[in-house]
């Protein structure tokens, strides 16, 4: 059976989780040392919480990255990150809102969104 363009889209974005996890760790435990984790808590809104894990294992979906990514950006990430970078942080949200809501997907959609992940 051949994959839909709605799995490729999940696997890039799982891939895309794997793929920044070290980096948003270490930045943020290099800006809030011991207190990174609740750091990361509070820029969430209330309706992630749920896909927060533990300090071992905080990211239990690509929202709660890209979204440490955004809210986080001026205190952690603008320090490494340019203006480029935060645009596709912004497309990458939008990618995943969409993926998440089950809206369809072209292939020009799906080839975009491999291309940024």
């Amino acid at each position: 059976m051949a994959i839909t363009n709605h799995e490729r889209v999940g696997k890039a974005l799982n891939l895309l989780k794997d793929g920044l996890r070290p980096f948003v760790e270490r930045e943020l435990k290099s800006q809030y040392q011991q207190g990174w984790f609740d750091e990361m808590k509070a820029t969430l809104p209330p309706q992630q919480m749920s896909f927060v894990g533990s300090e071992a294992e905080p990211f239990g979906d690509i929202a709660i990255v890209l979204t440490v990514l955004w809210n986080q950006w001026n205190n952690v990430f603008k320090k490494t990150l340019g203006h480029t970078e935060r645009s596709l942080v912004s497309e990458l949200r939008e990618h995943r809102n969409k993926w998440a809501h089950q809206e369809p997907f072209s292939s020009d959609d799906t080839y975009r969104a491999l291309d940024s992940a």
